[in-house]
């Protein structure tokens, strides 16, 4: 689809004062089919289309083309000669990147934007008038900064879903905030949303800067500078703990702080007591832990979702 249509695309859903979100809805497709289609990375199939001209109010002629589109008659053969002309030109740049293999594919033109996709890594950013748009189709994460704000989703486990909204309000996983302030005042650095006074007062304390000291004072009193080292195990012990007081989850509790337990206890085994062996079958349990701790956390969600 040229960039025109998408541009008509764009004009017609504002004009009729529909968000992309709202316009997915009626059209029962994704927020990220419509953003493709205002960005001419795709382009509406025919029953779409149909659908946005009656919800526009206007002809298919009108939707793809922009004004009544004129009869192939009234063109003049230079008009239709450039036309070729450019079409075949695109055809052979098409060609020319199609040749790079497994290499990334680059291409960049005034009108398009940069377009640069990494087929190994299943990348893909654009930059064009319509904004700044990535996508990692591995990790199901898509980001676009543009004219309508920040839209952020992933289909990561822990991920969050973050846009701005039309009226300036920020919507975070399904939470609509005033401001990014009054979001940032309730949320994390992560973007975790605190459930509990105790739980974010919990978070909130400066507990790397208490490990910090302590170190210190106990370096400069007792000499203990290689030993001390191991409170620094508690910083994440301490932060899995307060996740379980403002989220009652005992598979995140577990997922904290067993690997830093295990860690902390094979260090002390192979620095300390001089017996690496077979002190080190603790590490190859972290995984298989986390692995259980997250299928846990998934049967759990099936079970509330049922």
């Amino acid at each position: 689809m040229d960039l025109a249509m998408a541009q008509r695309l764009v004009n017609r859903r504002k004009a009729a004062g529909l968000s992309q979100e709202a316009l997915a809805a009626q059209l029962d497709v994704s927020r990220q089919a419509v953003s493709k289609w205002e960005r001419s990375e795709s382009s509406p199939d025919t029953d779409n289309l149909i659908a946005l001209a009656a919800l526009y109010g206007v002809s298919l002629d009108e939707l793809l083309y922009g004004e009544a589109a004129n009869d192939a008659d009234d063109l003049e053969d230079g008009s239709a000669d450039t036309e070729t002309a450019d079409v075949a030109d695109e055809a052979e740049d098409s060609a020319e990147h199609t040749d790079c293999g497994d290499k990334p594919l680059v291409d960049i033109s005034l009108a398009r934007g940069i377009h640069v996709i990494d087929p190994n890594k299943g990348e893909e950013v654009h930059v064009g008038w319509s904004g700044i748009h990535v996508t990692n189709e591995r990790k199901g994460e898509e980001v676009h900064v543009g004219p309508g704000g920040v839209h952020i989703d992933t289909l990561e486990d822990d991920g969050h879903s973050v846009r701005t909204n039309d009226d300036g309000t920020v919507t975070i996983d399904g939470e609509t905030f005033s401001s990014w302030k009054e979001a940032h005042d309730k949320l994390d650095h992560h973007g975790k949303y605190f459930h509990t006074k105790v739980g974010r007062a919990w978070n909130k304390f400066p507990f790397p800067a208490l490990v910090t000291l302590a170190y210190l004072a106990l370096g400069i009193v007792y000499g203990t500078w290689a030993t001390g080292l191991f409170l620094v195990f508690l910083i994440p012990v301490y932060y899995a703990l307060g996740d379980f007081i403002d989220r009652r989850r005992l598979s995140k509790l577990i997922d904290g702080v067993y690997p830093a337990s295990a860690i902390a206890w094979f260090l002390y085994m192979w620095l300390c007591l001089g017996q690496p062996h077979p002190a080190w079958i603790i590490l190859i349990t972290i995984p298989i832990v986390k692995a259980l701790m997250r299928w846990c956390r998934k049967q759990w969600k099936c079970r509330k979702q049922a």
